[in-house]
Order: structure tokens, then sequence, then C-alpha cells
């Protein structure tokens, strides 16, 4: 009988643990979730009663948005190159970074990659905007130089250049980051996977193929399942810079839903974007998942 008390007290207690979090990620996650499906069925202003209208902010985002290709497009765009540039030269230079031996030297580089990420994305949005300014930024450095073609280049006013200008500061930021968790994989790798790869005459080359990548792959599989779910939501950096100019070049979906709901008063269509991209995002995420699941399996 004491046992049995014991053990139902046990229970109670970790149930009182528990239920203080489920309450909180219920209230703070799970009703806005409900919320935000619910609206999208609505034409809702954000102030007055929501009118139901069934599947008609779907059926216009599918038929009648002509923004929402473009955005698609760029966000599609966007994500191939998040989860590309970044996370190549993250491996590259955190291999190059962990065989330096002098570890002062080894922490010296470490800081300077990794301190972009520790600006905001806000702040280092703005540095690069006045970096970008042709008049005195760098298109004055440029003439300055004696190189006119890249003096008169409009790196933000460009519709041809202004998403790729935006990305590259956004993977300027970001890859440092990424690069720290490399190197954290790296230092996981046992050493002596390399010295019987070397006794067998492997280079550096057989090495890294068959040795490096298969020691990181987890790692490698985690970088790009968040770099995909966390460029599919962008929005800092290009609302910042750009606001989605020039025309809409450098539009997003986060950056019209942002315009549908607080510029153009259009809460529950905004809503319905964003039911589109939390699906987006949950579906890539299930994807990597089964991949996550195959590494796993193979290693």
């Amino acid at each position: 009988m004491i046992t049995a008390k014991k053990i139902s007290f046990s229970g109670f207690t970790g149930l009182f643990f528990v239920v203080p979090a489920f309450l909180y990620h219920f209230i703070v996650v799970m009703m806005p979730s409900i919320n935000t499906i619910y609206l999208s069925f609505f034409d809702w202003n954000g102030l007055n009663k929501p009118l139901f209208t069934g599947l008609a902010n779907y059926i216009e985002m599918a038929t009648k948005d002509p923004v929402m290709p473009l955005a698609l497009k760029n966000t599609a765009i966007w994500t191939l190159i998040f989860i590309s540039i970044p996370v190549v030269l993250s491996i590259f230079i955190a291999v190059l970074v962990s065989s330096v031996k002098s570890n002062p030297v080894q922490m010296l580089y470490r800081t300077i990659y990794f301190l972009p990420y520790v600006l905001s994305a806000s702040v280092a949005g703005k540095i690069w905007a006045n970096f970008y300014n042709p008049f005195f930024g760098i298109g004055l450095v440029f003439k300055n130089m004696g190189l006119e073609k890249l003096a008169n280049v409009l790196w933000l006013g460009d519709p041809s250049i202004a998403l790729f200008s935006v990305a590259f500061v956004s993977n300027w930021h970001w890859w440092g980051f990424v690069m720290v968790l490399f190197i954290s994989a790296l230092q996981q790798v046992d050493p002596q996977l390399y010295e019987a790869a070397k006794i067998d005459g492997a280079g550096r080359g057989n090495c890294f193929v068959h040795v490096t990548l298969p020691g990181i792959s987890p790692t490698i599989v985690f970088v790009v399942t968040m770099s995909l779910m966390w460029s599919i939501l962008s929005f800092d950096f290009i609302w910042v810079m750009t606001m989605g100019g020039p025309g809409q070049a450098t539009e997003m979906l986060a950056t019209w839903l942002y315009k549908n709901a607080f510029a153009m008063y259009r809460a529950g269509y905004a809503n319905a974007i964003c039911v589109l991209q939390s699906t987006i995002v949950m579906t890539v995420f299930f994807f990597n998942q089964q991949i996550r699941k195959k590494v796993e399996e193979y290693l």
C-alpha cells in the first residue's frame, strides 16, 4: 500500500510539472494557430466583425493574387541560396579553422567569423543598406578606384540583383554561426579514423569525403533543416533593406503577409497566407525528418 501511494504521488508530481508547460504551450502556440486557421476563412480587416467567406481567400491566393507567384518564386530562390552557399562555405572554413594547431589563433579566427552573427538583423541590414548606397557607400569607393561600371550599380535599386544583394547580407550574417556548429561537429569525429585512413594511403580529399562528411552528416542534416524552415520565414533583412522593393522584386511570403495584415488591413487574407507558409514549413520539416532517419540508419 505504501509503495502504491508513493507511485501515485510520484505520478502526480510529474503531472504537476508538465501541466504548466502544456498550458503555456496551448495558450501561446496552439490557440493562436487554431485562431489563424479559423480566421483564414473570413474577410476581416483586423478591427470589425469578421465576415465568413469560406475558401474565397484561398481561391484568391491561388488564382487572382498577382503578387503571390512572385513571392513564392523569390522565397524559393532565397531558400536555395540559404541552404547552399552558407552551408558549403561554413564546412570549408570550419575544416580550415579546426586544422589550426594554435588554440589562441584558432579562437581568434572563430571570433572574427562569428562576430557578424552578434549583430541584430535590423542593425546589420541598416549598415549594409548604407554600404550599398551609390552616393556614399561602396559605389563611391569603386568610383575613386576608377571602376565606373561597379560604381553605377544600384545594388538595392536594380530589380534583377536586389534579391541577391540582400541574400548576400543575410548569408554574411548567418554563416559564422553555422561554422561554429560544424566546428563542434568536427571535434566529435574520432581522430583514429583519420589515422586509419592515412595508413591506408588516403589523402586530404579522400579523408574529407570518406571520414569528415560522414562524421558530420547529422549536423549537416540539422543545419539544412533549420535553414530551410528559417529561410521560408525570412522577413527581417528584406523588410529593413528593401521592404519588398523595388517593384516587389524582393517580395517574400513573409513581407506580403505583413503588408496585407498591417498596410492593406486584410487580416483574413493574411491569415490564409500564414496557413500556406506554415504548411510549406511543416512539409519541409517532415520531409527532412525522413532524410535524417535514413542518415542515422546509414551511419
